[in-house]
């Protein structure tokens, strides 16, 4: 297949490309582009796959402003997961084969018709999941498995707190944290969205914007929680804190929020905290693919309880720049998903 087109999305850089904005007004950011490359022959442990829809990230908005670059050696076409059918095999893979429906995590990418991904990496799509569901699985599949179970060590009758969940990886960590048999509770933005969450099964949920937040969360969770989630940052900190009891972990793994966070050591030394943070995105892919691993091993969907992605919308791969819009607006329940990359192959 090599030598044969591809579409990839690339960032236009300011100027003559992207669109700037009204006279004294901070420039334009780069918008999407879709280019014509070669389709790549995969190498050794690669598998290339057709792709039929891809997810979604915070971290897409950071690589567009030059904010979050690319792993060494990844691709610079956005995307950090998709799914479709392997449409090649390269030397020494094992278990898959061409036409097989799969799911991939990436370091970057997935905004493309064709995607190269490294064979432990790969995830079968779940019986009875369309590919729309299954392209928003990995990335925060990955990222709560990894912190929730491997890290952390959640097990049943643990109490787990999220902070932002209503995202992509905060609704699928409502949905793993009670597949593990843990109590689950939940900050958000608002009333709307705290009952939405609440439908997802976590309970209490506290609106974070709330003057009274850190009280609230006091009497809703007198006890504490033995995890925090955090893919929020400085924002919610004190409510961090507030919610920990002692010996609890505080796993962080995102700061828009913001990164500066006063805390006192004596604190944590006081009350045995333990602080942990990490970046899937920047591991690498032997760390990855242990992950994916033991996803596979511990099969969670095929559980009592749903974990098909809480999906807030799909575009169509030709409105990529409409889609990273409405990301960048925020306030929404669950991923956006691109379809239809066929239609632009």
């Amino acid at each position: 297949m090599t030598g044969q087109p591809m579409r990839q999305v690339l960032f236009a850089p300011d100027g003559a490309d992207a669109p700037t904005g009204p006279t004294g007004s901070q420039p334009a950011p780069p918008r999407p582009v879709w280019h014509e490359a070669p389709v790549p022959a995969p190498a050794g442990g690669q598998v290339l796959v057709a792709v039929q829809a891809a997810g979604l990230n915070r971290a897409d908005l950071l690589q567009r402003d030059a904010d979050y670059t690319p792993p060494p050696g990844e691709s610079a076409v956005p995307g950090l997961e998709c799914a479709g059918t392997v449409a090649a095999v390269g030397p020494d893979v094992t278990g898959w084969r061409v036409g097989d429906r799969v799911c991939a995590l990436l370091g970057s990418g997935g905004y493309a018709t064709h995607a190269l991904v490294p064979q432990g990496q790969l995830l079968p799509v779940p019986a009875g999941w369309t590919t729309t569901d299954a392209a928003v699985l990995p990335e925060a599949l990955a990222t709560v498995w990894w912190n929730l179970r491997m890290v952390a060590g959640v097990r049943p009758g643990d109490r787990v707190l999220v902070h932002a969940a209503n995202s992509g990886v905060g609704t699928t960590a409502v949905k793993v944290a009670r597949a593990l048999g843990a109590t689950v509770a939940g900050t958000v933005r608002g009333q709307v969205l705290a009952d939405a969450v609440r439908g997802l099964g976590a309970d209490p949920v506290v609106d974070s914007t709330a003057p009274d937040a850190a009280d609230e969360l006091r009497r809703l969770a007198p006890d504490g929680f033995d995890v925090v989630l955090d893919l929020v940052g400085a924002a919610v900190a004190g409510l961090t804190l507030a919610g920990l009891r002692t010996g609890g972990r505080w796993l962080s793994v995102g700061v828009l929020g913001g990164d500066e966070v006063p805390l006192s050591l004596r604190t944590v030394i006081r009350r045995r905290l333990v602080v942990t943070g990490g970046s899937l995105r920047s591991l690498p892919p032997a760390e990855k693919a242990a992950i994916i691993a033991d996803l596979r091993r511990a099969a969670p969907w095929a559980g009592p309880v749903d974990l098909r992605p809480v999906v807030a919308a799909r575009y169509p791969a030709a409105r990529v720049a409409a889609a990273l819009e409405h990301l960048e607006r925020g306030g929404l329940l669950g991923k956006i998903v691109l379809t239809d990359f066929e239609e632009i192959a």
